[in-house]
């Protein structure tokens, strides 16, 4: 990531994770909270875009 990223909940860091379906093979990002119940976006097919649209909704 460009940037460190801290949770708006808990103020921890996030971090980048990368998610891959098995019957299918594809490749999505999300950003979030290490905790599960904390803020976390949406699969995103590449961590710049999931990045993008992190700073998109703590800015809203």
């Amino acid at each position: 990531m460009k940037q460190a990223w801290f949770c708006p909940n808990c103020g921890q860091p996030m971090e980048a994770r990368r998610h891959i379906d098995n019957p299918t093979g594809q490749t999505t990002w999300s950003i979030g909270c290490l905790n599960p119940k904390h803020f976390h976006t949406r699969g995103y097919i590449n961590a710049a875009i999931a990045e993008i649209q992190l700073e998109k909704l703590l800015h809203q």
